[in-house]
């Protein structure tokens, strides 16, 4: 499928992608017939803004289409990086590469002790983007992140960098550390 189409694709219904907790919700509030007939009433439901795509930016649209094991498997990643491996176990292999890049970019810095990694996604992303892209997480850690709120300013050079390398290291479709899809 054509990159573009796939990203205007997942635009516009992110929430064929959500996690799993977020269907869970939805069959509560009977939100699954809203999602299919009426989008902009399933938006507003879940605090997305209607608005025209934004141009797709390669490792962004990269992580906005990448599986659900891709996305844990970044998330894993981050963990290590950022010191707090609360996304699961990596090999050792990938927790030397962790290291490694944690030492270039330090994060430790960016984030107070008790944050979530998952708040450098949040900071690095364009607002339409992640109202868009937290759907791919658990509510609960979602409103937690939100609530909590971070000023991270003056840090958009490490967390591009750190993106980038995240998508690459687990999208790229050499690397030995992590089976193809």
């Amino acid at each position: 499928m054509n990159e573009a189409l796939a990203w205007a694709q997942w635009w516009f219904s992110p929430w064929s992608q959500a996690h799993e907790e977020w269907d869970e919700l939805s069959q509560c509030l009977g939100l699954d017939d809203l999602w299919r007939a009426q989008h902009s009433r399933a938006s507003v439901a879940l605090n997305i803004a209607p608005c025209l795509p934004l141009p797709p930016q390669g490792a962004v649209l990269q992580l906005a289409l990448a599986s659900a094991e891709q996305l844990q498997q970044m998330l894993a990643l981050l963990g290590h990086i950022c010191h707090r491996p609360v996304d699961g176990a990596v090999s050792d292999a990938q927790h030397l590469w962790c290291l490694r890049l944690s030492k270039a970019i330090t994060l430790e810095a960016l984030l107070p002790g008790d944050a979530d990694p998952l708040h450098l996604l949040q900071a690095w992303v364009e607002p339409a983007v992640w109202q868009r892209l937290r759907l791919r997480f658990p509510p609960q850690r979602v409103r937690r992140l939100e609530y909590q709120q971070l000023a991270l300013e003056d840090t958009r050079g490490r967390l591009d960098t750190l993106w980038k390398a995240l998508v690459w290291r687990v999208i790229s479709p050499n690397d030995e550390d992590f089976p193809s899809s």
